[in-house]
């Protein structure tokens, strides 16, 4: 792909993203009505000594926009040698696969590793997929890295295109589930542990020792690796999980759903 244009998004957000020729821009058609708060991998090469454990927010609008979005197309690549499999049924990675109706946590980010150990500064791109427990329990687990991805010429051979495939695959086909699961047991009256550190309940959220009513959040966002709630008036960002935590990437869209 070298022909500047508007392409599929590859972070399936369900928009059209830019590409300039080189790398994917930050520009969305259309524009969300709320747009995230998004860093990209950044593409420039810096000072090694400049380089930190970055963790980079992954694609998710604040607004769910399944419906919107275009079915996505089954991805079928090899990455670090193994087969990696998504469809509309399932998710399949070397001996590991999990159906997606069977999916009860979910976790993607993308992060920028120092140099150490031998190798060079890197990003990479993580996905994952399981069963509770989290440590214990099935799962399908794909770190992409620059070339570790075997595919016919094209955007399957880019990892952030593949990673941002498998987690539009997993959006229209496990999130949106998950999602109006945690918010009908909400709703029912349930107190529900989300990610591992806030609790979401019929009067609002609490975590890490502070408390929000559903009348003083202003909504949620992904942003340095943590998914922040944020208090109404301000929009000031006052509670957090990290994005690694299991199901941290649907608290936007709970939230959403919830508040409305």
């Amino acid at each position: 792909m070298s022909q500047p244009g508007w392409y599929p998004d590859p972070y399936g957000t369900g928009s059209l993203r830019w590409w300039d020729g080189e790398n994917w821009t930050e520009r969305l058609n259309p524009e969300p009505s709320r747009p995230p708060r998004l860093r990209l991998p950044a593409q420039e090469q810096r000072p090694r000594d400049e380089i930190e454990d970055t963790h980079y927010a992954a694609p998710h609008l604040q607004q769910p926009t399944w419906d919107a979005g275009p079915v996505a197309q089954p991805l079928d690549v090899t990455v670090r040698r193994l087969h990696l499999y998504a469809d509309d049924r399932f998710v399949a990675y070397g001996s590991a696969s999990l159906a997606w109706p069977h999916v009860e946590w979910v976790a993607y980010w993308a992060a920028e590793r120092p140099a150490g150990y031998g190798q060079g500064a890197r990003t990479q791109w993580i996905f994952q997929a399981g069963r509770f427990p989290f440590r214990g329990g099935p799962r399908v687990e794909v770190v992409i890295e620059r070339d570790a991805v075997s595919a016919n010429p094209g955007p399957d051979g880019e990892p952030e295109h593949v990673w941002g495939r498998l987690i539009q695959l997993c959006q229209e086909h496990a999130e949106r589930r998950l999602v109006a699961e945690l918010a009908g047991r909400v709703r029912g009256g349930e107190s529900v542990d989300v990610a591992q550190g806030l609790t979401v309940h019929p009067g609002g959220v609490r975590g890490n020792r502070v408390s929000l009513s559903w009348s003083s959040i202003s909504g949620a966002t992904v942003d340095g690796g943590k998914v922040w709630i944020q208090q109404a008036g301000s929009g000031a960002p006052v509670l957090y999980v990290p994005q690694q935590n299991p199901n941290a990437v649907l608290i936007p869209s709970l939230v959403f759903q919830l508040r409305h």
